[in-house]
């Protein structure tokens, strides 16, 4: 099965989505259905709107769909294509844009950060309902976050750019797209700022200043909120070492894999490796609840 429902409501649904690597999809258009759809992608994927550039997608952003969109897929991650998917109807993004100090009843955008708290709170929503144990209030409540804040990001990021020539914004655009396949792939690794640069043919102070304006994030910023948010795919099985863990995802030490993770998502890792448990799931939703928007 490509689609598992998770909710579904008057105004939106949410679904995960899968695409195996031999799937046809691959090799055609693809079509979006008749709603708008924001997808939080889970494994990373090189997505291509109608008209426009492709863009790698992964767990650090937010890709945007207008109603019966086409686009088309190209396989980056060796598992195929997985995300959480949010499909509304027009009224409620008429109402996410306004209450964003917006207008419009389209996500004026394709692509956005996703904040790492909301994200959490999106993925342990659907982890709980996906589980029998979820509560539609609080997947409500965690879509609508998880959306307004990708909003108030992606209107950030994607503010009014100063004139510059046609040219020389393209080559921005690749850099910056050469830039994330080499972060995404190489996440693990301890690449510096110089060694980057050096790989993608640019210099260190041009690469810098150029992906932050584009994505909202620092090179090591976007590396590390990859590492991190590939720790919550690990932390969903119950066992395992922390140590081990930190390690294999390039941190330098269990403290610091730690630390990372709760100035992030503002928990520690074990009380997410843990929260299937009621008095551990009970806790995660009070420190979410309380600050349910942070910065990515």
């Amino acid at each position: 099965m490509s689609e598992v429902s998770l909710y579904r409501g008057s105004l939106f649904a949410l679904a995960e989505f899968r695409c195996a690597p031999g799937d046809e999809r691959w090799r055609s258009e693809n079509v979006i259905g008749p709603r708008p759809v924001a997808a939080f992608p889970l494994t990373s994927v090189v997505i291509r709107h109608a008209g426009h550039d492709a863009a790698l997608a992964n767990a650090n952003h937010v890709v945007f769909y207008r109603g019966r969109e086409r686009y088309r897929r190209e396989l980056h991650d060796p598992r195929g294509d997985r995300c959480l998917f949010v499909a509304f109807e027009p009224a409620f993004a008429a109402a996410l844009l306004a209450a964003h100090g917006l207008g419009g009843d389209e996500i004026p955008v394709a692509y956005g950060p996703s904040p790492a708290r909301s994200y959490l709170r999106l993925r342990v929503a659907a982890q709980a309902f996906a589980n029998g144990h979820g509560e539609a209030l609080a997947v409500e409540e965690a879509v609508c976050d998880a959306l307004g804040s990708a909003v108030d990001a992606a209107a950030e990021v994607n503010g009014t750019p100063r004139a510059t020539r046609r040219g020389t914004e393209t080559r921005r655009g690749r850099l910056v797209e050469d830039a994330k396949l080499v972060l995404t792939e190489r996440a693990v690794a301890h690449d510096s700022l110089a060694a980057l640069a050096q790989r993608l043919h640019t210099s260190e102070f041009h690469l810098a200043r150029v992906f932050r304006a584009r994505t909202g994030f620092t090179l090591h910023g976007y590396r590390t909120q990859l590492r991190l948010r590939a720790a919550l795919e690990r932390l969903a099985q119950p066992s395992g070492d922390l140590s081990a863990l930190a390690a294999e995802l390039g941190f330098n030490s269990h403290s610091h894999f730690t630390g990372a993770f709760r100035a992030t998502f503002g928990v520690p890792p074990s009380i997410v490796r843990e929260s299937c448990g009621r008095r551990a799931r009970s806790e995660l939703r009070r420190i979410l609840e309380a600050e349910p928007t942070a910065a990515l």
